[in-house]
């Protein structure tokens, strides 16, 4: 009875739409991160290096800055169009990557799950921004993205599972057979459009908006280092198995459920901006002390979780604020942040899997230090005090 309370509290004031959506970002979510924890076992089934692979996880950022186009179409089409297509895309994707022999067809795939996870995810945001009232907004958006750490949580260790009774191609082929079902789940349940923007020019950049751009351009750059390169540094360092590396998914998903989850109980009580500050300052020790790691697994584990846990806090409240910057033209706004979050993870992908190759971890840590002080920087410049920062709302 206390929990089905507790639940009532949490879940007053947001559209029952929101239960299914957050379902299937969930799946979508577990669709475009198999790769990463499993990057050395498929490297090895597609026959090149975790480099080249990172490297070709590039292009999918590449393609994703295609986003404030994206966005603008779903302003006008509707956003429920956008997460059906978004969900049938990521089914036809990720078939594309079980049925790869070669680097060329699954980075096709790749390119194919890029588009169709942006259309999903700018759809969804959009929908929430346009749903939920902006006191409730990192509730309903830290809810949505809690799914971003289940997929890691709850899919990779099945995941896991399924490689070994199979082969790496096995969790593809099961994940493109539930991003179907969802599509067509959509395409019956989702609930009406929120009202569709009849401007024709789209987004108005106002310089706030601008600089939380150049923001999200250096958080997607940090963030992207850590995610190619983690899986290769407890291997290298600690021989960690595939097997492992599903249950070291786990724990990183754990910490990212900490981060998101926290974010929905409080982040709309203590404000989305203070979050962002505070939390993106707390993981700059983390990402320069990321070297120490090498010393001991568990210390490696503890250090990667506690980062996590930081920088989805700073994503999920980035989120929750963006989707108000400009409420007239929510997809075509929200298609401008996804761009430059896809613009620094290309950076990333390509740098922290090639400079680690090359040179290990230390190189990366000290980089991925520095993007993550510059995005401090510049949310301070945007948001130079909680006053300003409440304006974008009214």
């Amino acid at each position: 009875m206390k929990e089905k309370a507790d639940f009532k509290r949490f879940s007053k004031d947001l559209p029952s739409g929101l239960f299914l959506i957050t379902f299937g970002r969930f799946i979508s979510n577990v669709a475009y991160r198999l790769v990463f924890p499993f990057l050395p076992t498929i490297s090895r089934g597609l026959g090149v290096t975790t480099g080249t692979l990172g490297t070709a996880l590039a292009m999918r950022d590449l393609v994703e800055m295609s986003s404030p186009l994206l966005g603008k179409v779903i302003d006008k089409r509707g956003t429920n169009q956008a997460m059906v297509v978004g969900a049938l895309g990521l089914g036809m994707a990720a078939a594309l990557q079980g049925a790869s022999s070669g680097l060329i067809l699954f980075v096709f795939a790749l390119v194919l799950t890029a588009i169709s996870k942006n259309s999903f995810d700018i759809g969804s945001s959009a929908w929430a921004g346009a749903s939920v009232p902006y006191a409730h907004r990192s509730r309903a958006i830290g809810m949505i993205e809690t799914t971003w750490a289940l997929s890691f949580v709850i899919g990779m260790p099945i995941a896991s599972v399924l490689i070994r009774a199979g082969t790496w191609r096995t969790p593809f082929i099961v994940i493109s057979i539930l991003c179907v079902i969802v599509g067509i789940i959509f395409n019956y349940r989702l609930p009406a459009n929120p009202p569709i923007s009849s401007l024709e020019n789209g987004s108005r950049l106002s310089l706030t908006a601008k600089k939380v751009i150049c923001a999200m351009i250096a958080l997607g750059a940090g963030h992207m280092m850590m995610l190619v390169t983690f899986a290769t540094f407890l291997e290298d360092e600690h021989n960690v198995s595939t097997s492992g590396l599903g249950f070291v998914a786990v724990i990183i998903g754990l910490a990212e459920l900490v981060g998101s989850g926290g974010v929905a109980l409080i982040g709309d009580k203590i404000g989305k901006v203070v979050v962002v500050k505070y939390t993106l300052l707390l993981s700059l020790p983390l990402s320069i002390i990321l070297p120490l790691g090498s010393s001991s697994l568990w210390l490696a584990l503890l250090l990667i979780s506690l980062w996590f846990i930081c920088t989805e806090s700073v994503i999920v409240s980035m989120l929750s604020t963006c989707t108000e910057l400009d409420k007239s033209a929510r997809g075509a706004m929200m298609g401008f942040v996804y761009a430059g979050w896809a613009l620094g993870r290309l950076f990333g992908a390509i740098f922290g899997s090639r400079v680690y190759e090359s040179s290990g971890i230390v190189p990366v840590a000290f980089v991925m230090t520095a993007v993550l002080s510059i995005a401090l920087l510049v949310v301070f410049q945007a948001f130079k005090d909680q006053t300003a920062t409440e304006k974008v709302s009214e």
